[in-house]
């Protein structure tokens, strides 16, 4: 009965991250697996500024992500969001990746490291592309500081170039099954500022 409820809820939960649907994606996690058979949702946004010609836009990210415990160090998640202006006009979809991450160190009283890779469809790639990723995150209560680094190659590119992603801050727990993410992104000189609330089930 338990399976079959969390099934419901996933299927669910990905049918609603495809219908809310850059800059670009903000990074809403860190080295800590979820644990096997468990399903996590993060929902978020970032904000921006991005200028052209001199004209500055105030953009935010809004953004859902689905994470599937596939084993106890092994997450698979699914990203997608939407681009959007405050001064108006229409919004654009962020696009769709997902990736698989690997839990190698997870100590209570020090640090937590993962390494993954992962790829999709992005409006930063220009299109289809894949990336890897190195999580750090601290686990003194205290201390609760994150860090995540990320290049990325676009497959649509007309020549081959590395973009590298850089994330930093902190992951504030808010309960055992729950945390608030407050980060800034950097990409190709863009800062995202994020804000994100996970819940794992």
């Amino acid at each position: 009965m338990k399976t079959k409820i969390r099934l419901v809820v996933l299927v669910g939960l990905v049918a609603a991250m495809f219908l809310l649907s850059g800059c670009f994606f903000n990074v809403f996690q860190t080295a800590e697996t979820i644990g096997k058979g468990n399903v996590g949702l993060t929902i978020g946004t970032g904000v921006m500024q991005v200028t052209v010609n001199k004209s500055s836009s105030l953009f935010f990210t809004p953004q859902a992500r689905l994470t599937l415990g596939l084993a106890d160090n092994v997450d698979l998640g699914i990203q997608t969001g939407a681009l959007a202006s405050l001064n108006g006009g229409t919004p654009a979809w962020l696009g769709a990746e997902g990736d698989l991450k690997f839990g190698l160190f997870n100590e209570p009283d020090a640090f937590a490291l993962a390494i993954g890779f992962g790829g999709g469809y992005t409006f930063v790639m220009n299109g289809w592309g894949a990336f890897g990723e190195v999580l750090f995150n601290s686990n003194i209560r205290i201390l609760p500081i994150f860090f995540a680094y990320r290049p990325m190659i676009s497959f649509s590119a007309d020549e081959f170039r590395i973009v590298h992603q850089l994330t930093g801050g902190l992951r504030l727990k808010l309960s055992p099954q729950s945390a608030l993410y407050l980060q800034v992104d950097s990409l190709g000189g863009m800062i995202s500022f994020g804000l994100g609330l996970q819940i794992v089930f």
